[in-house]
């Protein structure tokens, strides 16, 4: 799973992190930020404005001069616990009401976009069953030392959260592109394991945490908060999770659901909806065909359904024509599929 930011989009990041780290300078420093952010040009008031972006050129001068002026290679660190929830546009309650780590996971390289364009992160499985969360910043925009260190530690500590574990407890080390004499200590804090010289900096969460439940699950509230997302990364062109779109359109299918109809249901029009799925290299009719064998192979896993039941639940006129399609997605019928999985074979 990889979440590129497209190179036609600028290399520009939330404005609201500015906010943070007028704050850290303020309250970690005793500092008086106004002076710092006059000396680099920005504005004050794009510390209240939750949907400005700007420029990593033009933040990349500020995580320099806020590390110059409080004498603290471990600037960016510090700025952590100084991240508010309203700085982030809801990615966090998106995660937090996620069912599993994984899930959030998942979640998080796919809306990291929102927070910056300034890079791609990628998920994959190594060869022990470890999850490796990759972090690569773009040829074109590369982040700040402070800056890589604020992003990378602010993401361990929003687990943390979620998972009420300790870095150490769910992470089997931590990846750095950079050498260890270039680390800040505060990162040994942590417990985990660091590696230096990598080609990236990379999260390896641990395999037998990957499916750990989260007390806040709420589908519900998952898709309330994750609609103003994904109208805003409409709006500033960037690609929308495939997986919020299936989830939404999940919702739909019991009626007779097209493109419109589930751009309403997003906040979005037909025309930017297209878009998003043009950025994935999908069709409208793709995306249906995929959210309605998602949604079978679910429902399969429930022997009170009748096909007949799971025919009119993924928007299919009759268990004739969800058999036919099934054929198609799976190579077999739906009932040999569900002896399958339920151990009835």
């Amino acid at each position: 799973m990889t979440s590129p930011a497209p190179a036609s989009i600028a290399q520009t990041t939330l404005a609201t992190i500015v906010r943070t780290l007028a704050t850290t300078l303020r309250q970690h420093y005793g500092i008086d930020p106004l002076p710092v952010l006059a000396q680099v040009g920005i504005d004050p008031a794009v510390m209240n404005d939750s949907e400005l972006r700007l420029p990593m050129t033009t933040l990349s001068p500020l995580w320099l001069r806020c590390q110059e002026v409080s004498g603290d290679p471990s600037f960016g660190l510090q700025a952590v616990r100084y991240h508010q929830s309203a700085n982030l546009y809801g990615i966090d309650l998106a995660l937090y009401a996620c069912a599993t780590l994984a899930e959030a996971v998942q979640r998080q390289v796919q809306l990291v976009s929102l927070i910056s364009t300034g890079g791609a992160a990628s998920l994959h499985q190594d060869a022990s069953g470890d999850w490796r969360i990759e972090f690569r910043p773009l040829a074109q925009a590369q982040p700040t030392m402070p800056a890589r260190d604020f992003y990378l530690l602010f993401q361990i500590r929003m687990f943390e959260r979620l998972t009420g574990k300790s870095a150490a407890q769910i992470l089997r080390g931590i990846e750095f592109y950079r050498g260890a004499a270039d680390t800040p200590a505060l990162w040994q804090e942590l417990g985990v394991p660091l590696h230096f010289d990598c080609d990236c900096a990379t999260l390896i969460f641990r395999r037998e945490h990957w499916d750990l439940p989260l007390p806040g699950a709420n589908p519900r509230l998952l898709a309330l908060v994750e609609q103003p997302i994904l109208q805003y990364l409409a709006q500033h062109g960037m690609a929308l999770p495939l997986s919020a779109l299936r989830a939404q359109l999940a919702g739909l299918l019991e009626r007779d659901c097209g493109a419109e109809q589930l751009a309403s249901a997003l906040g979005l029009s037909p025309e930017r909806l297209h878009h998003s799925l043009r950025q994935h290299g999908l069709t409208f009719a793709q995306l249906l065909d995929q959210t309605r064998e998602a949604q079978t192979l679910q429902l399969l896993a429930n022997p009170d359904l009748a096909l007949e039941q799971i025919a009119t639940r993924v928007g299919f006129s009759s268990a004739t024509s969800l058999a036919k399609a099934f054929r198609r997605w799976q190579d077999s019928t739906p009932m040999r599929y569900r002896r399958d999985i339920l151990g009835q074979g």
